[in-house]
């Protein structure tokens, strides 16, 4: 056998943009950071929001497209618990063409396959029994017996799923978990678990840090797209206040502005000048809202701010 032949196969590059121009171009799934028919990485701290930002995109995504979103987070309680008000009533309505998958109580592998193998085949059916071609998977480590840190272990499941995606044409969100993150610094691809093997098979990457200027503003970076120019990068990451809006937890986009205004800072002066200048704006006639809007801040938080700078001024009057 012509070993070569079946591994590699040999075009001319003018044929090979020539036969790709008539395919048409990928859709933006969501905004330009998730596009049609690629494999996404959505990467965060613990506790950051990476699942509700997950379910979220589904959700958006399923008002058009039939989405399985793979939760191996969550258990139907907790699923409950996160979308119902406090007293676990009135649970919010998701997109029907939104499809929870966990795994089955009683599963046995078959002797003769890998779990990889038997969870990608698995996979498979379900896509086909569906007919989706949008897929979420959170999270990571559910994809392997062993640990995925490493690029030995990683390297095998995405290229499983990066030849599923080319097969079937799918669209792939994977979440996964940041290693523990300097709150002080910029993110980068190198806050990834273990090896980058993962983001070399991904077409995009986007990460979300927590803003240490609010306790509920996240912000979402681009750390690697394919298909377009890098829109939200450090000097434009997009910002969200983490809520709940009825029944639904949610991140609510509210502006842009540059990361390192969101990294942690450890200086009395920067909170003091934050303070002079919400009053200042205040002074000027602008609401909470135009506030919160043009400081990268929660409408709360400029609540926040404000009663805490009267407090402060009460306990130390001017002699």
């Amino acid at each position: 056998m012509d070993t070569n032949k079946e591994l590699f196969k040999v075009q001319n590059i003018n044929d090979v943009i020539e036969e790709a121009s008539k395919f048409p171009m990928p859709k933006e799934l969501y905004k330009t950071l998730m596009f049609e028919g690629e494999i996404t990485l959505l990467v965060a701290d613990t506790n950051v929001g990476k699942s509700v930002l997950a379910l979220q995109i589904a959700n958006q995504i399923a008002a058009k497209y039939p989405v399985l979103y793979f939760d191996f987070e969550m258990s139907p309680k907790q699923l409950e618990m996160r979308y119902s008000d406090d007293t676990c009533k009135n649970p919010h309505k998701f997109n029907d063409n939104l499809l929870w998958v966990s795994f089955a109580n009683r599963c046995e592998i078959p002797e003769d396959m890998k779990y990889e193998d038997y969870f990608v085949e698995s996979l498979r059916d379900l896509v086909n029994e569906h007919d989706t071609d949008v897929v979420v998977i959170d999270n990571m480590t559910a994809l392997a017996l062993e640990d995925t840190d490493s690029a030995k272990n990683a390297k095998p499941m995405m290229d499983k799923l990066n030849t599923l995606k080319n097969e079937l044409g799918l669209t792939f969100l994977l979440v996964e978990h940041t290693r523990k993150m300097n709150k002080t610094r910029a993110i980068t691809l190198d806050d990834m678990q273990g090896s980058k093997m993962k983001a070399n098979f991904a077409d995009s990457v986007i990460a979300i840090g927590m803003s240490h200027k609010d306790e509920d503003v996240r912000y979402v970076k681009q750390l690697k797209c394919r298909s377009a120019r890098i829109e939200y990068d450090a000097d434009n990451v997009l910002l969200f206040e983490l809520r709940r809006e009825n029944s639904f937890l949610g991140l609510f986009e509210i502006g842009t502005d540059a990361e390192y205004r969101h990294v942690q800072v450890n200086d009395d002066s920067f909170k003091e000048e934050r303070l002079v200048k919400i009053k200042s704006l205040k002074t000027g006639g602008k609401s909470n809202r135009a506030i919160a809007k043009e400081m990268g801040l929660s409408e709360g938080a400029i609540r926040k701010i404000l009663k805490q700078g009267v407090r402060t001024a009460d306990n130390n009057p001017k002699n």
